[in-house]
């Protein structure tokens, strides 16, 4: 497989956590559901996808070896594997 494909990959199982996500809906309360008129409701559905192209990209220009199923992991444990490194950061003030 050529890196794209494995970067699309990866973005698609950044795309595929949302999709989990808004499958759990059904079971909140009405009152407790997202408001789907709001533009920021759909912002992970662009970002997630994006960082998960992000951690592929690294991943593959430092010459590391990826398969189909490990780019479609990267893609879809990197949002959070990205807000964790963001969280053990040291708060400067």
């Amino acid at each position: 497989m050529t890196d794209i494909q494995l970067i699309c990959i990866a973005a698609a199982g950044g795309f595929v956590i949302q999709l989990l996500n808004l499958l759990e809906l059904p079971k909140l309360k009405k009152e407790e559901r997202p408001n789907f008129h709001d533009w920021v409701y759909y912002i992970p559905y662009l970002i997630n996808p994006i960082l998960g192209a992000f951690l592929a990209f690294i991943y593959l220009s430092s010459n590391t070896h990826l398969n189909s199923i490990l780019a479609l992991h990267i893609g879809a444990s990197a949002p959070v594997l990205l807000r964790t490194m963001v969280s053990t950061l040291p708060r400067l003030l």
